[in-house]
């Protein structure tokens, strides 16, 4: 519910940074535990990137596109904001775990270790944050637009 009018439901990007902090908060939860399927922290840090670039792109008023890839994402938000642009390449190991962090190969068997884990959740907070205040000076500016995307 909407926090101003509680019978209007959050915008879409909204939506969105809470899908990503629960990603987020999945994947540090699981890295902290010790648990040794290191995949599921990669996957879960890699779908936080990926609603959190979402959620800047609908917060900036533009049409999300139905699109996985954090590269063309980060681009979109790099015409909005060019300090985006300090993540170029930061993302490349994260783009990997959208498929071989979800499903085993029959030919090969991926390993995933607790240092690609921390990593990717790093990465993953680092952006989340970033995004964050990028959407709260967004929204102190006045410059969020009003209902769905």
């Amino acid at each position: 519910m909407n926090a101003a009018n509680p019978s209007t439901p959050p915008p879409f990007y909204e939506r969105m940074l809470f899908f990503a902090e629960g990603d987020l908060e999945a994947a540090e939860a699981m890295v902290k535990s010790g648990n040794i399927h290191y995949q599921k922290p990669c996957f879960d840090a890699r779908e936080c990137v990926e609603k959190a670039l979402k959620a800047f792109i609908a917060a900036a008023g533009r049409e999300v596109p139905q699109v996985h890839s954090l590269r063309a994402l980060l681009r979109d938000c790099m015409t909005v904001d060019k300090e985006f642009g300090i993540f170029q390449g930061k993302f490349e190991t994260l783009a990997r775990y959208q498929s071989e962090a979800r499903y085993p190969e029959a030919d090969e068997q991926e390993e995933f270790t607790a240092e690609e884990a921390a990593e990717a959740v790093r990465l993953a907070r680092e952006l989340f944050d970033f995004v964050r205040d990028k959407i709260e000076r967004r929204k102190q500016a006045g410059l969020l637009p009003g209902g769905e995307h």
